[in-house]
C-alpha cells in the first residue's frame, strides 16, 4: 500500500472518521484541512433509513467529498475523499487499518476498546498515513515504531524507562524491500504457508447447483534470517485462479510468465495473496431439503447429507422458520439437534460425516392455529470445516529459499470451510 504515489495531486483520503452504529464520532483523524463533521451527513441519513447498518452502500456520495465506509462489528470506518482517488484501494487501506488494530487490541475490536485505546489507535494511524497517503502499513515495522500493548512490553517500558513510541523509522523502512526490518536474526529459521478456502455456494431444491465458488487466502509465517529470497511453485491447478491479488512484495512479471510466486518476505505473519476461483463443481456433500406447510397447522420437514469422501467436520445446519412455527420435534440418524422457540431457528449438528453413508433429519411441525400457512419455505445454512483440503485443488509443489547460507523448515497447510452456503427447500 505504501507504493502509491504521493506525485499525485490532492490527498487520498482527506479525513478518517470512526463511529458507532448510532453516528457518534469516536476518532477522527485530519490531513491537511480539516473537514467539518457535517459532511458525514449523507452516510447519517443512510443509517436512519435501513434497518441493518450493514445495509449502507460503501460509497456515499456527498456535497463536498465522496464517503467511502468499512464495517466491523458495529464500528463504521469512513475515508472522506475529496479529489479523485480509486476506491478499491481506499477500501483496502482502512481494512488494513482495521485489521492493524485488531492485532494491537489482541481481540476484535468495538466501542468499549475503542474508547479505551483511543491514544494507541491514534498514535497507529499518526504512522499508518502520511498526509492522506499511506505510509507504514505491515505489521512488523509498525511493531518497531509502536509497541504492542502486552504485558511484558509495559513491564519492560517501566523498567527501562524505554518509550512505547519510537522516535525514528527503523533501518530499511527507506529501501526497494522498505515491507522487511533490516538484520533479522532467528536461531530456528521457518516458513510455513496455510491455504484457507471458504465455499460459498447456491443449490437448489432439485440438488442443481446454482451457484458455488470460493475465495481463498495464503498467509505465510516467516520466520528467516537475513534477507531471504522465495519462490514457491503450484501444480496446474494455480491457472484456475481468478480476482487474485498480492502482497506488494510478491515480483507480479514473474507470476504472469510462469505462475510462480518469488518474493522477499515480511518478517512474522502476513496475507501473500487473495484470490477466487468461480463455477466450483466438487462440492464437499450431497444434501437434500424439503419443508412442507399443512393447512391443518403442521408440517413436516426432512434433511438428508451425505458424504463424497472428503473430511468433513463440524457440521452445522441451520434454518430459520417464520413466526408461525410454535414447536418443532425431530429424529435424527447422528448427532444433536435443537430448536430455539425465540428466534425459530433449527440446528442439527454432526461431529463427523461419515463417508458414502446418508444422514438423516426428520421432523415435525406445530403452527399457531391462529395464523395463516407460511407462503414460502427457508433455506438451510451449512456450515463445515474440511481439515487438510483445498476444495479448489490448489496445491503447492515446491517452496526454494535462496540467497541465505542455512536451511530453513518449511511446510504448507489446508483447510476449507462453509461460508454463505445455502440449499433451497
Amino acid at each position: 500500500l505504501s507504493c502509491w504515489r504521493k506525485e499525485e495531486k490532492g490527498e487520498m483520503i482527506n479525513s478518517l472518521f470512526i463511529l458507532c452504529k448510532s453516528g457518534t464520532v469516536l476518532i477522527e483523524k485530519h490531513h491537511r484541512e480539516p473537514l467539518d463533521r457535517n459532511v458525514l451527513d449523507p452516510l447519517l441519513v443512510e443509517l436512519n433509513e435501513v434497518d441493518r447498518a450493514e445495509d449502507i452502500p460503501t460509497i456515499i456520495p456527498g456535497t463536498r467529498c465522496y464517503l467511502v465506509n468499512v464495517q466491523k462489528n458495529g464500528l463504521i470506518f469512513v475515508a472522506a475523499c475529496i479529489s479523485e482517488s480509486p476506491p478499491l484501494f481506499v477500501i483496502e487501506l482502512l481494512k488494513r487499518i482495521i485489521s492493524t488494530f485488531v492485532l494491537y487490541a489482541g481481540k476484535d475490536i468495538n466501542e468499549k476498546i475503542m474508547q479505551k485505546e483511543t491514544v494507541m489507535f491514534f498514535q497507529l494511524l499518526e504512522e499508518m498515513i502520511d498526509s492522506g497517503f499511506p505510509l507504514v502499513t505491515e505489521s512488523n515495522v509498525l511493531e518497531m515504531l509502536i509497541l504492542r500493548p502486552t504485558l511484558l512490553n509495559k513491564t519492560i517500558s517501566n523498567v527501562t524507562s524505554k518509550k512505547m513510541v519510537a522516535d525514528k523509522l527503523p533501518p530499511g523502512q527507506l529501501s526497494v524491500t522498505h515491507w522487511r526490518k533490516s538484520n533479522v536474526k532467528y536461531s530456528s529459521n521457518e516458513c510455513f504457508i496455510d491455504v484457507e478456502e471458504q465455499v460459498n455456494a447456491i443449490i437448489s431444491k432439485s440438488g442443481t447447483v446454482v451457484n458455488a465458488s470460493v475465495k481463498g487466502v495464503m498467509t505465510c509465517r516467516s520466520h528467516l534470517s537475513a534477507t531471504p529470497d522465495c519462490t514457491i511453485s503450484f501444480d496446474h491447478s494455480a491457472r484456475v485462479l481468478d480476482d487474485i491479488c498480492f502482497h506488494p512484495c510478491v515480483r507480479i512479471n514473474r507470476w504472469q510468465n510462469e505462475n510462480i510466486l518469488s518474493f522477499v518476505p515480511p518478517d512474522g505473519t502476513f496475507e501473500l495473496a487473495k484470490y477466487r476461483v468461480y463455477n466450483i463443481t466438487n462440492l464437499p456433500f450431497n444434501m437434500r431439503a424439503t419443508v412442507n406447510f399443512k393447512q391443518l397447522g403442521g408440517g413436516r420437514v426432512e434433511l438428508d447429507i451425505s458424504g463424497k469422501g472428503a473430511p468433513c467436520e463440524n457440521i452445522l445446519l441451520t434454518m430459520e422458520f417464520p413466526k408461525s412455527v410454535s414447536n418443532i420435534n425431530c429424529v435424527v440418524s447422528a448427532g444433536n439437534w435443537t430448536f430455539q422457540e425465540l428466534t425459530k431457528s433449527l440446528r442439527w449438528e454432526i461431529k463427523r460425516l461419515p463417508d458414502r453413508e446418508t444422514l438423516t433429519l426428520r421432523g415435525n411441525l406445530s403452527l399457531s392455529v391462529s395464523d395463516s400457512v407460511p407462503d414460502g419455505t427457508p433455506p438451510v445454512l451449512a456450515f463445515f470445516r474440511m481439515p487438510n483440503t483445498a476444495i479448489s485443488g490448489l496445491k503447492l509443489r515446491e517452496m526454494q529459499i535462496h540467497g541465505v547460507p542455512y536451511k530453513a523448515f518449511k511446510g504448507a497447510k489446508y483447510i476449507t470451510t462453509g461460508g454463505d452456503y445455502q440449499v433451497r427447500t
